[in-house]
């Protein structure tokens, strides 16, 4: 098929009135409609279709996401990208000889929200290996052998032969089973947060938290400012709820404290997202300056911060700077939000939200709305845990082998991939990683996963300009040994790759030959 007469000479006419992805997206969507494009036919690869239209490769990838968003196409990993079926209202079924159809057509059924959840969930990739020999340098939840199963099956021995079984089988309180609350009121004013007991929630798990401060506080056409790149399921929750997600940064230059005024100025955000330490994806941390500037900024503003403090206890080379919330005197500005899915296990499905106490009633509203009360058996297991001290320990055992791990990761990044640019944690989970600017790190995936190891491709983090080159690694799910070859396969894809996108006798670039500089390692 000749592309260039199937979208017409008119797509690369310079044209001040609309942009040229514009033109692309509504030229595709026609020939759709006609069934010039016929149903599940697959389109050209976006770099073979810029190559043809003499376009930059971004302007067909936003071209195929605005066509994907609207449901004409679908795109999957190390597959391409086809024309979608025509929509059930386009197919009717015939009556039956009963009264109405022979079934409902649900395209018509599913809300808003669902369907803007489904078009940002287009963007994660579908990973076409699995077996025990991949290496997951993707994913970022602590593996089996840190699970406290040990001290669990002691702990539920005891409740279950005490008076205390009752509590395990019953509702607990929405807020929360009393003896957990207390335990967390501990924690935090060991990390200088006085939360009063009735400031404080018991989540079912830290997701939980972005959702219901979501249903609280938004409301449709509402804007939220969020670091950028940013927490995935926290772009896709508000987003359903209709709000405008902002970058409350520019990648690459942190956070701005007069830009940010700026964009404050100028957009009234209801709501400020951010991860102060540790974050997710890029594992950075703000400085202490900078937090106190942000939450001054804040109040000057009166945006709301909502603070996710979700792997604060993976801390490896020194103690992060005070929490938003603990800056906050006044407790009037930040909610804060914690969670034990990180450092302990995901399973138990707890986290916490500390907020002022007029939010906090609405937030106990909302949650009952939900799901009326958290889980009684882990809540009350995992108290008793942290009440035998039992958590403290579980961390300090941790912290040594995840900062071994990371260390691991890094000088394998160094030594085998040196063109690679990259970011040395203080803590957390994650390391950042950018490839030479003229390659995609979800095109390498269709090589590494080739090789047996996946990651996750760093676009999928983005809510602004987007990023092809970027990527995220996680250390903790894998042994030092697995992440090292782990590093050694993801080096061998990076070659294959490089050899097929570099002509034939060509050198290294001097950015492909750069080794990573001593502020990124």
């Amino acid at each position: 098929m000749n592309w260039l007469d199937v979208l017409g000479p008119e797509t690369r006419h310079k044209d001040r009135r609309k942009p040229i992805y514009g033109r692309i997206t509504e030229r595709i969507k026609e020939c759709i409609q006609s069934g010039k494009l016929a149903e599940n036919e697959r389109l050209p690869a976006d770099r073979e279709l810029a190559k043809l239209l003499q376009v930059d490769r971004s302007t067909i990838a936003r071209a195929y996401d605005e066509l994907q968003a609207a449901g004409f196409v679908s795109s999957q990993v190390g597959r391409g990208t086809f024309v979608m079926p025509r929509p059930l209202e386009a197919q009717i079924p015939k009556r039956s000889s009963g009264t109405g159809f022979d079934r409902l057509i649900w395209s018509d059924k599913f809300s808003r929200s669902s369907q803007t959840a489904s078009s940002i969930m287009s963007r994660q990739p579908v990973s076409a290996v699995s077996g025990s020999s991949t290496i997951s340098l993707g994913g970022g939840v602590p593996t089996e052998e840190f699970f406290p199963q040990q001290e669990f099956q002691e702990i539920v021995a005891d409740l279950l032969a005490s008076n205390q079984s009752s509590d395990m089988f019953g509702y607990s309180l929405p807020e929360g089973h009393p003896r957990l609350r207390q335990e967390v009121r501990k924690l935090l004013a060991a990390q200088g947060i006085d939360a009063a007991d009735d400031e404080l929630l018991i989540l079912s798990g830290s997701q939980q938290g972005i959702d219901l401060v979501s249903r609280t506080l938004l409301d449709a056409g509402d804007v939220v400012l969020m670091e950028d790149p940013t927490y995935f399921w926290a772009i896709c929750n508000f987003s359903s709820v209709g709000a405008r997600c902002i970058p409350a940064t520019t990648y690459g230059a942190g956070l701005n404290i007069d830009v940010l005024d700026n964009v404050m100025e100028r957009q009234r955000p209801k709501l400020l997202y951010v991860m102060p330490s540790f974050q997710n994806p890029t594992g950075s941390t703000m400085t202490l300056d900078e937090r106190k500037s942000l939450l001054d900024l804040a109040r000057y503003h009166q945006v709301a911060i909502l603070e996710d403090n979700f792997v604060g206890d993976l801390s490896y080379d020194s103690t992060p700077p005070r929490s938003l919330r603990s800056l906050d005197k006044s407790g009037g500005t930040v909610i804060y939000q914690g969670t034990f899915s990180k450092a302990l296990c995901p399973g138990l499905r707890l986290g916490w939200l500390v907020a002022p106490r007029e939010v906090m009633a609405r937030l106990q509203l909302t949650k009952r709305t939900c799901d009326l009360s958290t889980n009684s058996m882990a809540q009350v297991i995992v108290a008793e845990y942290l009440h035998r001290g039992l958590y403290e320990k579980h961390l300090r055992h941790v912290r040594t082998i995840y900062r071994s791990r990371r260390d691991a990761l890094c000088d394998a990044l160094a030594k085998q991939l040196p063109s690679w640019r990259w970011t040395k944690p203080e803590g957390g989970m994650f390391v950042w990683a950018q490839l030479p600017a003229e390659y995609s790190a979800r095109e390498l995936l269709r090589y590494t996963e080739q090789q047996g190891v996946t990651f996750s491709p760093g676009d999928t983090f983005f809510i602004g300009t987007q990023r092809p080159d970027c990527l995220r690694l996680t250390f903790i799910q894998s042994k030092e040994e697995e992440i090292i070859e782990g590093v050694s396969r993801l080096a061998k894809a990076f070659q294959i790759y490089q050899s097929l996108l570099r002509p034939k006798g060509a050198e290294d670039t001097p950015s492909q030959r750069r080794v990573s500089e001593s502020t990124f390692i």
